[in-house]
């Protein structure tokens, strides 16, 4: 009988050390997450240096990758970043009416990181959409909040339309061929 005692034993202090680990509340967790990229957003809308690099981990691990139809941005590291966020809000100190919407969010969350992808929407002063645009960031808890690492940015407005312009082949039809000279 204690052959079979130990083992019940074993298994009793596993699912005790289980049951003591903080359950996450994943709705309230992705909420926080939500809020912390609209701050990002409205800081950068509202040229609030401050706010705006508040919302980021401040080391050297921070990634922000844009990319669009006329090329791509890639910066790595808070210094980098921060510098690029200053020369923004310089060349535009004044907010200028436009905001964005987002939707669509899927989100991961892990005890200390998470992931969230979303669609993004630019509009004016005016209210006419600008630009269209795919998300991906991750974030970390710092001191408990919130903080974004990794923020990734596709426009994919700047290739709508983008087959316009092209023409189609009739069938029979053969594409003229050129050759190169030497």
């Amino acid at each position: 009988m204690a052959r079979n005692a130990q083992p019940t034993h074993i298994c009793g202090s596993l699912f005790a050390g289980n049951s003591c680990q903080e359950k996450i509340d994943v709705e309230k967790e992705k909420e926080a997450i939500k809020a912390v990229i609209e701050e990002e957003t409205n800081a950068a809308y509202g040229s609030d240096f401050d706010r705006m690099v508040a919302t980021w981990v401040q080391d050297e691990t921070t990634v922000r990758l844009q990319a669009n139809k006329s090329g791509y941005t890639y910066i790595v590291g808070v210094e980098e970043l921060n510098s690029l966020i200053k020369d923004a809000f310089e060349s535009a100190p004044e907010p200028d009416g436009s905001k964005e919407v987002k939707t669509n969010y899927k989100i991961k969350v892990y005890p200390e990181s998470a992931w969230a992808v979303f669609d993004n929407e630019g509009y004016n002063s005016e209210g006419e959409l600008t630009n269209k645009s795919i998300h991906v960031e991750f974030l970390e808890k710092v001191d408990g909040e919130w903080r974004i690492v990794y923020f990734s940015m596709v426009s994919t407005s700047t290739w709508e339309d983008e087959g316009d312009d092209e023409e189609e082949i009739e069938e029979g039809e053969e594409e003229a061929e050129t050759e190169e000279t030497e």
